[in-house]
């Protein structure tokens, strides 16, 4: 898990500053804000059931309710289908009649929507199942891999340029890439049982619909909290200090990748210690979990925050100037992955509405506050905003874990292990 997100944050890397230095900031910008709304629109449209597959998967297996399980797999990917393309026509008429994009360039950015929404669906299948490995090949192997092959066959090959569209049909190609190649580890794996009856009762759909409605909120709310400034810069100040931003934003996020891969690991676990009721292997597994997230965290951060100039400069000229915005958006950053797997921690153990107050609070401190403070005062203070509400908010979730769990999910619970 942690070398396929360190593969998937360097491709993506990479193709951010190819795009920048041969596209353009303005190109850059556009790239940026457009994956921005995808990845929280893929979020929305899932109506938190991919996460919700996590949940409850584990538990209908351990209770031999195969017949529950099916029908809720084929019933999530249904819903989430329908609603991801409503998103995508909404999408394509916003960027088309209120952005002045052309129609090709909008309707190929709108169509990335149901494919990440349907690849979260996918994978989340996977996960259920405890395959964590295989459940990250699609989305961090095959379109990062997808997407940079995409860009140099349009800039050395085909066109000689970068453009908007170019970018945009690469990333769709990348994403129908990944969608295609997960479909086939479900269909090997037998992950989704076709062949079962659809047993699923109008109070179990009320059940997984109400669970999911909150894990939606928390879902959609962090993909707003990473990705508003970005989108805010573009919208309220400029595409080149939204390619700024994000630049910020996609270093700042490195510190946390670790992070990422081990609460991807641990979720189906967490709901199974917590089906057995065993405080202790909840205890074991979240401080393992954060213990591995510092161990990476920490060099990348010192790395990052030393050399900040020279990794700015890699996407162009212009960019230096950030450098004292990047070491500020990475002590937030460092802080978010002292505090451990919280949100996760808190989501399998039933705690979710808890957990999406706490985000849903977050998300709209960043959106207001990032906002104001970028029509006041630029980009500079719009970064300080963001930066203190990603460091903030992973402390309440964690403060909540330790008073309604007893379970101490941030790096001080390695004195757990130690004295265990």
């Amino acid at each position: 898990m942690l070398l396929a997100n360190a593969f998937s944050a360097g491709m993506m890397f990479l193709a951010s500053v190819f795009i920048s230095r041969y596209g353009g900031k303005d190109l850059f910008g556009f790239f940026s804000v457009v994956l921005g709304v995808v990845v929280i629109g893929a979020k929305i449209s899932t109506l938190g059931l991919d996460v919700a597959i996590v949940r409850f998967l584990p538990e209908y297996r351990f209770k031999k309710l195969s017949g529950i399980s099916a029908g809720m797999q084929r019933f999530s990917l249904l819903i989430t289908f329908g609603v991801s393309c409503a998103g995508a026509v909404a999408f394509a008429i916003l960027l088309h009649f209120v952005r002045g994009y052309a129609p090709v360039t909008a309707m190929t950015a709108a169509l990335c929507l149901p494919m990440a929404a349907i690849l979260a669906v996918l994978q989340s299948v996977i996960r259920a199942d405890a395959n964590v490995s295989r459940a990250v090949v699609g989305e961090a192997i095959v379109r990062p891999a997808c997407f940079a092959a995409g860009l140099l066959f349009a800039y050395f090959s085909a066109l000689g340029e970068l453009t908007q569209p170019s970018v945009a049909i690469s990333y769709l190609i990348a994403l129908v890439a990944a969608v295609l190649v997960v479909a086939e580890l479900v269909r090997r794996g037998n992950h989704i049982r076709w062949q079962e009856r659809f047993a699923v009762t109008k109070s179990q759909i009320a059940v997984w619909m109400g669970h999911g409605f909150n894990l939606l909120l928390s879902e959609s709310a962090t993909a707003v909290i990473n990705q508003a400034p970005i989108v805010l810069a573009g919208l309220l100040l400029s595409a080149s200090e939204a390619g700024e931003m994000s630049a910020v934003i996609r270093l700042a996020m490195l510190v946390i990748f670790a992070l990422t891969a081990v609460q991807s690991v641990i979720t189906p676990f967490l709901s199974r210690a917590m089906s057995r009721e065993n405080q202790s292997e909840l205890q074991a597994l979240v401080a393992r979990a954060s213990g591995f997230a510092m161990l990476v965290a920490l060099p990348v951060c010192g790395v990052f925050i030393v050399f900040a100039n020279e990794f700015l400069s890699l996407f162009g000229e212009g960019y230096e100037s950030a450098t004292p915005l990047l070491q500020v958006m990475l002590v937030g950053y460092l802080v978010y992955a002292a505090a451990g797997p919280a949100s996760g921690l808190l989501t399998m153990t039933g705690h979710h509405a808890i957990a999406r107050t706490v985000v849903c609070c977050a998300a709209a401190t960043m959106i207001i506050g990032a906002g104001a403070a970028m029509q006041i005062s630029g980009l500079s203070a719009g970064v300080w905003v963001s930066a203190s509400v990603i460091a903030v908010y992973p402390i309440l979730l964690a403060f909540f874990c330790k008073k309604l769990l007893g379970v101490d999910p941030t790096i001080l619970s390695l004195r757990f292990l130690l004295r265990r």
